[in-house]
């Protein structure tokens, strides 16, 4: 029974994975002052695992959907996969602690936010830097009016898709046995 519960989670991880993966490549447009920065749905599919999951599983599908990427994004991939699980991980952990609750969840994707949001200006410190002719002191500069604005709104497009989709999800993983009450 062990391993037919095991097996089922893994097939759904992998499912997981392959959605997080197609989605990477669904790229948006969102914030008109940096047509540059381009939100991808792909994190939602990360947190709606790390929800059912927990954050260790979350985690792994948030790496390995982006894994592919790091071929042809080898600077913006890494920094995906750490914005994904800054994000996925908060947020299952606070899940899993409220016992599930709505409000459990909505604290854990706040927090996530947070997190992901405050990485994904460091990281743009450091990495942009590498592989662009703009500075260290250029992208400071862009932090408040670009980089915080266009990293609050995918964690909010995220936030809220995962708030509509977390209860739908639920129900059908909790139906096949594929999640725990």
């Amino acid at each position: 029974m062990n391993n037919a519960i095991d097996s089922k989670k893994i097939a759904l991880a992998a499912l997981f994975t392959a959605a997080s993966l197609i989605l990477s490549f669904v790229q948006i447009p969102i914030f008109p002052a940096a047509p540059w920065l381009m939100y991808d749905p792909s994190g939602i599919a990360c947190l709606i695992a790390a929800l059912a999951f927990g954050p260790k599983l979350g985690a792994a599908v948030a790496i390995i959907s982006w894994m592919p990427r790091v071929f042809l994004d080898p600077f913006g991939a890494p920094m995906g996969m750490l914005s994904t699980c800054a994000f996925v991980i908060p947020a299952a952990i606070m899940y899993a602690k409220g016992g599930h609750s709505r409000r459990a969840s909505v604290v854990g994707m706040a927090l996530g936010s947070v997190v992901s949001v405050a990485l994904a200006c460091a990281m743009n410190l450091v990495v942009t830097p590498l592989y662009t002719a703009i500075t260290v002191q250029e992208v400071a500069a862009m932090i408040l009016p670009i980089l915080l604005p266009f990293n609050m709104l995918k964690m909010i497009i995220n936030t809220v898709a995962g708030q509509v989709l977390l209860a739908p999800c639920a129900n059908v993983l909790k139906a096949q046995g594929a999640m725990r009450s």
